[in-house]
């Protein structure tokens, strides 16, 4: 969608043409509004942290979720990384204040600093305290180590606990200071996340609010006046505190009153004052709010603030500038005067190196978005869309050919009709190439072109050309190559990133795993839907995609066909094992729906099948198959009591006479007396080194988060000695597997909120024949493998966009997608109507969990969406369909038929009944219709908590979870409908939310619907 509010077209219609030298470079950031900036330097690279105002704000007030990045090396081309912490890091933060909900605002201006190899980002909470987040690098992932505000709001008000800045000092002691209308200050201790409670009021300092201090403010306040309290304030102090230090001088920047702010500065012996006054930095501009951040870099000194310069600015949508700081022999501050050409560049940018689409000087229509490639990616582009890089140095030779990463949703090598015009110095510039874009399907593909006339150091401008009004493409990155050198040296590669954890942000429990030489194969659950028992594979253990699905439907009856008021929600097939055996693959699974019998699929091609079945009683619950060396098969199943029971040699039932034993009594008596939590199950066995080792969840009672158990043993039957090896964020249930190289890993996965339960990869040593898994104790959040393609969420190879085009001989669905229990065949087609999935009535449903046809794929993290189209015009009266995201508490946009006239209609059920949220008439036949899912972050400690209704759900307390809908007419224009419905995963469903297509009727069967396509993404304000 187009969002002008922050395009710039107005301002770059006037600097268009004007030469590299004197081109703007200010506000830095065009892709989105930011405010409160928070610049450092580390190892050569200026980091400017910032906090984000929301393209949409609330009238007269804030909208702030999250804190960004970006950065630079020459002052000029800034690289967006996005959005690195947000308010949901914080669960305490879930606290309403003001009437907001507490993760919907009050993520205040912040401040980063780095210290032995930790990056600590201070946040303040409006209205809550200041928090502190830890992470290994810049980029994150940032978690709470306090699990609570490293500042509270001591002294009362709204605003008194806002703006930290923090600061080491040439001793090694850290400063943190802060406030608003008061200045306070701490001294941090080495861990920084504590601080020195001996000084002080409790640790706390308050800092004298003197005119000489801190200046006289001009005109004062006056009684009346709307402030917190103190209610008047006699020094021009007001918030946003800077300390900094130069030739031996400390300075304290910052925002004074009154209201509109401007900049001043005060000076003093240390980094605690005492404070004398200094004068005005900067004259109020055109945002009320202002804050300073003062850095020096490469030899200069840096005024970065504030202002509401971009189009559709305000004193709620700021932009972040920067000039140069100068100073007086007497170490004074001269008043800076505000430039839109901003500071001078200090290196030029390496056109031979790969550069991230979203490295800019300048831009205009564009913006950015996690990136399913890893990193972020340029979006939204239109034609006549632009982006400028600043000070790139072709060298004497120049350039002799372009290559981009691009993503198009065209079939793939198909022309597209898109273009980017590569032009110098200005937008009509000498053009040295266009490169034509050809579809993708989707995925990245680089494509490039030859280029003639690109040498010495000029600004690079792509022009974005193509059909007016439609997103064109998006772009990852781009490179060019050398004359001299292009056919002996090819384009390298992207850097290998390290891959993260969770390895899939999305739905995959149960999971179990074995590699047949260099492939990996990977079994899950998937409960009620189908196909089922999905069979996903990888040759590097990050990088997933599906296979095939063991079986099409598991059983023919009532609930599976949601008949007569019965269903199989959150039961169907459960945990799987997968083996491999002489040349053959077993996938194997238990379900209560089938009579309560063990499942057994088979085939020597997991990818083209066929599979075969068998299914014995009993039903052996959460087990694991097992073939020893000597070819006896074996089932390790049970909880909290284990069995070992021996299988015939073609899996067709319990051998006769054989092995049928207890080996393990009591999964839970390692935890002595604090028995009586979650039962000891999830078995899976391996054997290494001529030793059994036995995998099992378990929990003491009296803190229910699942924790990894190991037994071992000599031989099959016992005895078994066992072990706590990992209790850490609830992260267990799984087994090991090795690498061809030798190295070990565990597989397990962790309950994450309403995504669902997502796969986690966690190294693994050995001592004295143990494994030992994590760091210290703690699940790594990078890994040593190369993350690949597997982007922030890890989902690409098992979500997928679809346009319901089929060439002959394809399958008819892709392997991502699902039905809600078993489909109708006869009531949906991808031929009736080419290009459109199309669907029909047979029954009367009355409401959504009871219709069959309901078509399915995972939702995936950190934050997603999903838009479809659809054709209404064949509904009947009492018919629905939309887009739903799907679990016992589900929401949905869709179109509903009553009395002969459609309505466009938001339904939540996130209160355990539909109830319609919001109608709105629809006269058209066709309509746009999208849902966003935002969820948590990783919590620190996953736990089951109990829904209003009684019924078990996994997550935090306190941290909520929602889907939003919108729809739109002409598929380019969203418009948000009803309100956001809160996600919760229940036990009714155990399933994490999907994204499904329905279409239900009421009244009368025989209604028909047909959509055009289905598309999904990474929303933009994820991590």
């Amino acid at each position: 969608m187009k969002k002008t509010s922050c395009s710039a077209v107005v301002l770059l219609s006037v600097l268009a043409t004007l030469p590299a030298a004197s081109f703007a470079v200010n506000p830095v950031i065009q892709t989105m509004y930011t405010a409160d900036p928070a610049p450092m330097v580390h190892k050569g690279t200026l980091y400017l942290f910032s906090s984000h105002d929301e393209d949409v704000g609330e009238k007269n007030n804030f909208n702030m979720k999250n804190w960004v990045l970006a950065t630079t090396t020459d002052m000029v081309n800034w690289t967006q990384h996005g959005v690195i912490a947000s308010l949901r890091d914080f669960p305490w933060a879930a606290k309403e204040i003001s009437g907001w909900d507490g993760f919907d605002n009050g993520a205040w201006a912040p401040q980063v600093i780095e210290r032995d190899g930790k990056w600590y980002l201070y946040g303040p909470v409006q209205g809550r305290g200041i928090g502190v987040l830890v992470a290994d690098n810049p980029l994150g992932p940032y978690t709470d180590p306090i699990k609570k505000p490293l500042i509270a709001g001591h002294a009362g008000g709204l605003y008194d606990s806002i703006d930290p800045t923090v600061y080491i000092d040439d001793k090694g002691q850290a400063y943190l200071a802060w406030g608003n209308p008061n200045l306070w200050s701490v001294k941090l201790n080495k861990d920084m996340i504590s601080y020195d409670t001996s000084v002080g009021e409790n640790g706390i300092i308050g800092h004298p609010m003197t005119v000489k201090a801190l200046g006289e403010r001009n005109p004062p306040d006056k009684e009346g006046t709307t402030l917190p309290k103190p209610a008047l304030r006699g020094t021009s102090y007001e918030e946003g505190p800077w300390l900094y230090k130069r030739n031996n001088l400390n300075y304290l920047f910052f925002a004074a009153g009154p209201i509109p702010e401007h900049l001043a500065y005060s000076t003093g012996p240390t980094a605690e004052g005492p404070w004398t006054y200094g004068g005005v930095v900067m004259t109020p501009q055109s945002a009320f709010t202002n804050h300073p951040g003062v850095v020096d870099y490469k030899g200069k000194t840096y005024l970065f603030y504030h202002n509401a310069a971009l189009p559709g600015g305000d004193g709620f949508k700021r932009s972040v500038s920067v000039d140069e700081l100068k100073f007086n022999p007497d170490g004074s501050v001269p008043t800076v005067q505000p430039t839109k050409e901003g500071p001078a560049p200090v290196a030029t940018l390496d056109p031979y190196k790969r550069v991230e689409a979203e490295t800019i000087a300048w831009s205009s229509g564009v913006k950015i978005e996690p990136s399913s490639a890893g990193g972020q990616n340029v979006r939204d582009i239109h034609d006549g869309d632009h982006i400028r890089v600043r000070n790139v140095d072709f060298g004497a030779t120049g350039a002799r050919a372009f290559m981009a990463s691009l993503s198009s949703t065209v079939k793939a090598k198909q022309a597209t009709g898109a273009k980017i015009e590569i032009r110098l110095d200005k937008l009509d510039g000498q053009l040295i190439g266009t490169l034509p874009v050809s579809g993708t399907g989707g995925e990245w593909k680089p494509q490039s072109v030859l280029v003639s006339g690109a040498s010495g150091v000029h600004d690079l401008v792509f022009v974005f050309r193509g059909a007016a009004g439609e997103e064109l493409f998006k772009f990852d990155y781009w490179q060019f190559s050398q004359r001299a050198s292009v056919a002996s040296q090819p384009l390298p590669a992207a850097p290998a990133n390290p891959a993260h954890n969770p390895l899939i942000w999305a739905d995959v429990p149960d999971i179990s795993l074995i590699r047949v030489g260099k492939t990996y194969y990977m079994s899950s659950t998937t409960m009620h839907m189908s196909p089922g028992l999905p069979i996903m594979k990888s040759t590097d253990l990050v990088n997933w995609s599906m296979a095939s699905y063991a079986y099409e439907t598991l059983a023919d009856n009532e609930a599976f066909r949601l008949e007569n008021g019965k269903n199989a929600y959150g039961a169907g097939s459960w945990a799987s094992s997968i083996r491999y055996h002489d040349g053959v693959f077993h996938a194997t699974t238990f379900a209560a729906t089938t009579g309560g019998r063990t499942h057994v699929f088979t085939t020597r091609d997991p990818e083209r099948g066929p599979w075969k079945e068998t299914n014995f009683e009993p039903l052996m619950n959460d087990h694991s198959l097992f073939f020893d060396d000597d070819g006896r098969a074996y089932m390790v199943w049970g909880c909290n009591r284990i069995m070992l029971t021996e299988l015939k040699s073609d899996l067709s039932g319990v051998k006769p006479g054989g092995v049928n034993k207890a080996i393990i009594e009591q999964v839970n008596a390692l935890f002595g007396a604090d028995q009586g939590g979650l039962c000891g199950e999830g078995s899976q066995l391996s054997k290494i080194n001529g030793r059994y080792y036995l995998f099992n969840i378990a929990s003491p009672k009296t803190r229910w988060a699942r924790t990894v158990v190991v037994h071992r043993a000599d031989a099959i039957d016992g005895p078994y000695e066992g072990r706590i090896v990992l209790d850490d964020r609830g992260i267990a249930q799984g087994g090991l597997v090795d690498t061809p190289e030798g190295k070990w890993y565990a597989y397990l996965f962790k309950d994450n909120g309403a995504v669902g339960r997502v796969p986690y990869l966690v190294p693994v040593t050995w001592k004295d024949g143990w494994p030992v898994l994590g760091q210290d104790g703690e699940v790594p959040m990078t890994l040593d493998i190369p993350a690949g393609a597997q982007g922030a969420s890890g989902a690409s190879g098992i979500v997928a966009s679809d346009e319901f085009d089929r060439p002959p001989g394809a399958p008819a669905l892709p392997l991502a997608w699902q039905w809600n229990h078993n489909p109708e065949p006869r009531n949906w087609s991808l031929t009736k109507r080419p290009g459109y999935l199309s669907f029909i009535t047979s029954r009367v449903d009355s409401s959504l969990p009871e219709a069959r046809n309901t078509l399915t794929q995972r939702t995936f993290g950190p934050d997603s969406f999903a838009t479809t189209s659809i054709d209404v015009s064949g509904m009947k009266d009492g018919d629905w369909a939309g887009l739903s995201a799907f679990q016992k508490k589900y929401g949905f946009v869709g179109v509903k038929m009553s009395g002969g006239a459609r309505s466009l209609v938001m339904v939540s059920a996130d209160s355990d009944q539909p109830e319609e949220i919001a109608s709105i008439p629809l006269s058209g036949k066709t309509v746009h219709l999208k849902v966003e899912c935002e969820f948590q972050s990783a919590p620190e400690d996953a736990r089951f908590g109990l829904d209003e209704g009684g019924a078990k759900t996994y997550g935090i307390p306190g941290a909520p979870e929602v889907a939003r809908f919108s729809y739109s007419l002409d598929g380019k224009s969203w418009t948000p409908i009803g309100r956001p419905s809160r996600l919760a995963y229940t036990f009714p469903h155990f399933m994490g939310y999907r994204y499904a297509l329905f279409f239900y009727s009421t009244k009368t069967a025989g209604g028909r619907v047909d959509f055009d396509y289905y598309r999904i993404g990474q929303s933009g304000g994820s991590r």
